[in-house]
């Protein structure tokens, strides 16, 4: 059975992805895991005594799992689906990528913070390192976002190169499960001539036979501007990028502007990883 992993450390911005990321499961039939990461000291790691102080792994990880089994019970829907509470040592994307290569993880859904100043930038710059460095699909839930009903998914790119079937499979499926329209949004500088429109559209159609969608080709010079306006228009609930492969996100990446849309686009973002 496939998984999704929801980190939690225990903020309500974690306890709302756990929520999503149970109605996800419920609907798509995967199995939940509740990741506590536990970060070893700096000192410690490098096999450098802290001062006297001592640290009992074993009592941490203890009281992690007691808080975990605690917060379970916060949730009765948890009963609806299979979980387990999962506790590793070390940054976050080490030991998500380690786990991968034990469990069939096909989803990481985590929250991000909107929270000002450094801790607003700290806790959203988790969410970016995530996508950065774990080649896995995330969903990045803003505070107090609620996708357990989405019915509006927009698959956000520069489809001159179109993506393969195994790399948009997650956001169809998601289309599917949810009963929801996948809009596909197309956004350049410059205007988009007809035929390219035509050609776009044929070469995706195949991949997306058995579901509801549409085709948007947008003039933007931001692309920000351009996700929200669009957004707004079609009460879109949840915007996907394919990373790597496409123009947009590679845009986006050496313009710094990704970590940027991660944080003020009030919209739950989805980050896919091509082959």
């Amino acid at each position: 059975m496939k998984k999704i992993i929801v980190p939690i450390d225990f903020s309500d911005c974690s306890k709302n992805a756990l929520k999503n990321a149970i109605k996800i499961a419920e609907r798509m039939h995967m199995e939940v895991l509740l990741y506590h990461s536990v970060v070893v000291p700096i000192g410690l790691a490098e096999g450098v005594p802290v001062g006297n102080v001592g640290y009992d792994f074993e009592e941490m990880e203890a009281s992690s799992r007691s808080r975990l089994e605690e917060l379970k019970a916060e949730f009765p829907s948890l009963e609806k689906v299979q979980s387990k509470i999962v506790i590793m040592y070390g940054p976050l994307h080490e030991s998500i990528n380690s786990l991968a290569k034990e469990e069939e993880i096909a989803l990481i859904v985590m929250g991000t913070n909107g929270a000002s100043g450094i801790a607003r930038s700290l806790i959203g710059s988790n969410a970016f390192h995530v996508m950065k460095h774990v080649d896995i699909p995330i969903i990045a839930l803003p505070e107090d976002a609620d996708i357990s009903s989405m019915k509006h998914i927009a698959l956000a790119g520069d489809y001159l190169n179109v993506p393969d079937h195994d790399t948009i499979h997650l956001i169809t499926d998601l289309v599917q499960a949810f009963y929801a329209q996948l809009h596909i949004i197309h956004i350049d500088k410059g205007n988009v001539l007809m035929k390219d429109k035509v050609d776009i559209a044929r070469s995706m159609d195949k991949y997306l036979k058995h579901i509801n969608h549409s085709f948007h080709f947008r003039k933007f010079d931001d692309v920000e501007e351009g996700l929200l306006e669009f957004s707004k228009e079609l009460n879109i609930e949840l915007i996907a990028m394919i990373s790597k492969h496409h123009n947009l996100f590679e845009r986006l990446r050496h313009r710094s502007e990704t970590k940027k849309i991660i944080l003020d686009i009030p919209i739950p973002i989805m980050v896919l990883h091509a082959n």
